[in-house]
């Protein structure tokens, strides 16, 4: 079996992967339990909550590589290349390991109908037993208490900000979204982010019902930005008895110094030292996620797949872009609340572009139209990423242009400028070159 083949069967369980969320923990232990329960070989930390999970995690997991641990990393969507879903010390799962790894499950997957998301769970996991590592970060797929990564007893559990999304599968209230969330808690000690007050209450009455020690952002933890530029941010990050200031975050947005300030909180909590958590901090990087691909004009792709990250999209955009006017080229997958995305997004934007990403996912960009606030003067409609990137270059011009709506099309920005080449989380590897740069620059 090739790499290619490999990874085209993994995509077509249960019709994909809008088809495949499919909550339930059968299929996924029964998988394990054929290939020796690989999730019993090291520590685990589960990343739950709705915004923030990719970049807590992606953090940790850089800041535990920093500390000498070797460290599993699972995530997911990938952004260009499916290897992203599954690291090690930073490093995605050669193609070899993947094709191996299976060819090795397929009768299983076949025999338990398990979703794409149960079988690439099932992957990683080998895959990081095969690889030896200390410890394994895994990200929650959809929800938590049936998700596939809700496996074995973790040494830590984070939580990140919890907001409406998935209604379909989770519940219609915030009460209910978090009670499926918070249902990872359930040994090791759990980091939470700051809360609304109905997502709090559930996360403190399950941790108390476990008898799990919490530790809860605005409460226990806290954040303070001291600086902020395009290049990075400058934080102090405190908890009960400790503090550490000037910490370099080199991720952008708004949103990003909760998510370092959790990252932070569970490694202190995993035994790392104060040297290791700077230097890991220092080094992730999280693409997709209000990162900066080019200048003149300024190119920011950010999934902002939710109306929470929208908002926290257009937040972090005032911030460093005061004043400035922008283009927003948006695109939106058909599972998604488009009309409250939009309604988030497009304040502050002098042009707004629809498209659609490549995606099977994704909405056609003339049934987003008729959604868009009527503040707007002028909806352009562009069939591709390409095409959108395009247009958005060209008169009337704007010295800001932000991708959105969609971790797909994102995805189909980063795959133009770097092909198929899985996108890099840590800051040694980071030499993509923007393509869409009008003043060439040396890199390497």
């Amino acid at each position: 079996m090739t790499y290619a083949e490999a990874v085209a069967r993994l995509l077509a369980l249960r019709g994909g992967e809008l088809a495949g969320m499919r909550p339930g923990l059968e299929r996924i232990e029964g998988l394990l339990a054929a290939v020796g329960n690989p999730e019993r070989r090291y520590a685990l930390v589960q990343i739950g909550g709705t915004n923030g999970k990719g970049s807590v995690a992606a953090t940790l997991a850089t800041i535990l590589k920093a500390s000498g641990r070797r460290v599993g990393l699972y995530t997911s969507p990938h952004l260009v290349s499916f290897r992203e879903r599954i690291r090690v010390d930073g490093e995605p799962i050669a193609e070899d390991g993947v094709a191996d790894g299976v060819d090795a499950l397929g009768t299983l997957v076949a025999r338990l109908d398990a979703t794409v998301f149960e079988a690439t769970t099932a992957l990683a996991l080998d895959h990081f037993a095969r690889e030896a590592v200390d410890i394994a970060v895994l990200e929650v797929g959809l929800g938590g208490r049936l998700d596939a990564t809700t496996v074995g007893r973790p040494a830590l559990v984070v939580l990140t900000r919890i907001d409406l999304d998935h209604e379909a599968y989770l519940g219609s209230t915030l009460g209910e979204i978090a009670a499926e969330k918070a249902a990872i808690i359930r040994g090791g000690v759990t980091i939470a982010a700051a809360q609304a007050p109905e997502a709090a209450r559930v996360i403190v009455d399950r941790a108390a019902a476990q008898g799990i020690p919490l530790l809860l952002e605005g409460r226990d933890l806290s954040v303070r930005v001291e600086s902020r530029s395009l290049e990075s941010q400058r934080i102090v990050c405190a908890g009960p008895g400790w503090a550490l200031e000037r910490l370099a975050l080199p991720l952008l947005g708004r949103f990003q110094p909760g998510n370092a300030l959790l990252a932070v909180a569970a490694a202190r909590e995993l035994g790392v030292v104060e040297s290791a958590i700077r230097d890991g901090l220092a080094r992730a990087r999280w693409p997709g996620r209000f990162q900066v691909i080019g200048r003149d004009p300024w190119l920011v792709v950010d999934g902002a797949h939710n109306p929470a990250a929208a908002r926290a999209l257009v937040a972090s955009l005032d911030d460093l872009f005061p004043g400035v006017r922008r283009t927003l080229v948006v695109g939106i997958s058909r599972d998604k609340d488009a009309r409250a995305i939009l309604a988030a997004l497009v304040p502050g934007a002098a042009r707004l572009i629809l498209t659609r990403a490549s995606s099977p996912r994704a909405a056609d960009p003339e049934t987003l139209s008729p959604l868009v606030p009527r503040s707007v003067d002028r909806v352009e409609v562009a069939g591709s990423a390409g095409e959108a990137l395009a247009l958005a270059m060209a008169p009337p011009e704007s010295p800001v242009v932000c991708v959105a709506g969609s971790l797909f099309l994102v995805g189909d920005v980063l795959a133009r400028v770097a092909g198929d080449r899985p996108c890099p989380i840590e800051k040694a590897a980071d030499s993509m070159e923007c393509l869409f740069d009008r003043h060439a620059r040396d890199t390497e």
